[in-house]
């Protein structure tokens, strides 16, 4: 009876231990996936291409320059933007503003913010909501920085509110757009526009080749005069 009693008491003990290593192997991989670390969550819920690179943006406000030591940045945006923020109102949707961070005078990277509606709910999970605004950060090639740590953009405008989550809202606020030509093409036509033509002549060549005087009012005068400056100075 005791020969046949040991054996079943060994076999009781084998089955409770091999019912003890499988209960922690389960809470060994729940232990692994805590349900507070959402850095994977983040990296899959999150569009890191949502904002795309700005083309042309130095053709609009360049409104403001910040010196830090070495480092020189430009900040650029839309005419309709710095209008509405002397106006009193929100930024309009599709709003971009653009960073050129320069280190040594040498461009480094670029930084951008972008408002569209809805974007808000595109936050990073974990990060503050800045409105609906978005950011990105790009290299001086114009490649996207996927090393970059855009969470804390969100930490850092978080702390604007007041300004709509901008930092240079204030410079924004004081720019004079009438100083606004834009890019370097507009500012030479905005030049050419203001000569005066009152004691210019101009004369129509005919069919025949022949030069004669022709009436031609003030105002096409003008034109053909700026035209034909812009067509010199592009040449």
């Amino acid at each position: 009876m005791k020969k046949l009693l040991i054996p079943s008491l060994s076999l009781v003990m084998s089955l409770l231990l091999t019912a003890c290593n499988n209960n922690n192997d389960t809470n060994g991989v729940s232990q692994q996936m805590p349900s507070g670390d959402t850095s994977q969550q983040e990296q899959s819920s999150y569009d890191r291409e949502l904002v795309e690179f700005p083309e042309n943006y130095n053709k609009g406000v360049n409104y403001t320059t910040v010196h830090r030591g070495n480092v020189r940045e430009e900040l650029y945006t839309s005419q309709e933007a710095i209008e509405a923020v002397q106006n009193g109102q929100p930024f309009p949707d599709g709003t971009v503003i653009t960073l050129e961070i320069y280190r040594d005078e040498e461009l480094d990277e670029i930084f951008v913010m972008e408002k569209r509606t809805g974007w808000g709910d595109q936050t990073p999970e974990g990060t503050p909501r800045n409105g609906d605004w978005q950011y990105q950060e790009f290299n001086a090639d114009r490649s996207l920085d996927y090393e970059e740590d855009i969470g804390r953009c969100f930490t850092c405008h978080a702390n604007q509110e007041r300004d709509e989550y901008i930092n240079t809202l204030d410079e924004m606020k004081s720019y004079d757009l009438e100083n606004f030509t834009g890019s370097k093409e507009s500012s030479t036509e905005s030049q050419i526009t203001r000569i005066p033509t009152d004691h210019w002549v101009v004369k129509e060549d005919s069919q025949d080749n022949l030069l004669r005087d022709s009436l031609i009012e003030n105002e096409e005068k003008a034109g053909i005069i700026q035209k034909v400056l812009l067509m010199i100075h592009y040449s």
